[in-house]
């Protein structure tokens, strides 16, 4: 098989050689070696050559930099990349979800035609890249798919996660007709007893039944997309699934496997959830504490410029991490310029402190992005892909491990 990049040979090579070479030896080397995700970079890139877009990337990236050398908020340009909650209920009670825990204590509801309408009024020419998912189940909001085609309508590269469990036919097909670009599909066990384990109330066999569906219709239509990547959770009672997990995601004909670690928030949460393999752990404990790994050494998140979060009701938070609403900084009901709340004094105050003391704000200390992991990281992981050994396997799947959770 042909490798896209060196990365994946790395991850092919954990696959194929396993046995031979030694569990927790290539456990690490996966880990190292791959970052990827569900996104089809062309089509990304694509979305963003367009003036507005482009000029608007350059201006929010130049005001992070300037930012992270002279320690001051400056902002130039608005978000190039956004989020947004469809709705913050979801069908399955995961216990590590501040949805499905029953912790959630913002209103619950579903985003409106129109508030969705206005945000693409707002940011439609500017930003890019739209991910369509937060705290909740997105095929619940029955306006799902008007969100998507109306993006794609302005040129926006779409994304989503979903459980895989409203896999209708008619779903599928919408689905695809949509234009939605990738989508991941979370499976996080073979077994009907290991996936209910974490997803609570979920139907192990109707997603993969749901999940054959939308690849046998992508097929039957002719479409290249979405881009599918199945995701598994990577915790203490399933890590021994892997193998079967990737040889499933092949059965299925999906186009990526996604490998990712988990959030805990307690010492009892991290005894019981994380899995044994240090490579898959994004946590060290120190003095009995739980530390994200590498954080200190990436104090400049790129989030605060780059990128927003609006939840459903149209409130905007700075990030994902930001599940409860906690840091609010406006309401794009009240503004008729996005501006008023990228740069206003709510926002400003949360750069401000976190360029002063990252660790000072709790959602960013269970965090580990930063400005720090674009290059140096990088190279490295690039120099440990090259340095693997083994041949590579000969199928199309895609396999990749990444190391901070979006969505559990």
């Amino acid at each position: 098989m042909h490798y896209e990049n060196p990365e994946q040979v790395a991850g092919e090579s954990y696959w194929n050689n396993s046995k031979d070479r030694g569990y927790r030896g290539l456990h690490m080397e996966i880990a190292k070696a791959i970052q990827w995700n569900e996104i089809l970079p062309g089509r990304l890139i694509r979305a963003l050559l367009r003036p507005k877009r482009l000029v608007n990337l350059i201006k929010a990236s130049a005001a992070l930099l300037v930012s992270s050398l002279i320690k001051k908020p400056v902002v130039w340009g608005i978000p190039p990349v956004l989020t947004i909650e469809p709705t913050n209920q979801c069908n399955l009670r995961c216990p590590l979800c501040t949805t499905g825990a029953g912790e959630m204590e913002r209103p619950v509801g579903r985003l409106s035609p129109e508030t969705f309408e206005h945000l693409m009024e707002l940011l439609g020419d500017y930003i890019f890249f739209l991910l369509i998912y937060h705290q909740g189940e997105p095929y619940m909001n029955k306006h799902f798919f008007d969100f998507v085609r109306l993006a794609k309508r302005k040129g926006i590269y779409v994304t989503t996660s979903t459980n895989g469990h409203f896999f209708t036919p008619a779903n599928v097909e919408k689905t695809i007709e949509s234009g939605l670009d990738s989508m991941i599909i979370s499976i996080d066990g073979v077994t009907q007893s290991s996936y209910a384990h974490y997803r609570v109330g979920g139907d192990l066999q109707r997603v993969i039944e749901g999940t054959r569906l939308l690849m046998e219709t992508r097929r039957r239509l002719g479409s290249r997309t979405p881009n599918v990547a199945i995701q598994f959770l990577v915790m203490k009672h399933n890590e021994h699934e892997i193998p079967a997990m990737k040889r499933l995601a092949e059965e299925l004909g999906v186009d990526r496997f996604l490998v990712k670690n988990i959030e805990v928030h307690s010492m009892e949460e991290a005894r019981f959830w994380l899995p044994d393999e240090e490579a898959f752990r994004r946590y060290e404990i120190r003095n009995g504490e739980l530390v994200v790994k590498g954080v200190s050494e990436k104090q400049n998140c790129p989030r605060l410029w780059l990128s927003t979060l609006m939840n459903w009701d149209g409130t905007i938070v700075p990030c994902c991490f930001d599940k409860n609403g906690k840091y609010v900084v406006g309401n794009i009901h009240s503004v008729a310029d996005f501006r008023a709340i990228w740069k206003g004094p709510q926002l400003q105050a949360f750069r401000q402190q976190h360029l002063r003391d990252r660790q000072s704000i709790d959602i960013c200390r269970n965090c580990n992005q930063g400005f720090g992991s674009f290059l140096p990281d990088r190279l490295w992981q690039r120099w440990m892909a090259r340095s693997a050994s083994q041949p590579a396997a000969s199928h199309n799947l895609e396999t990749v491990t990444q190391l901070t959770p979006e969505k559990e």
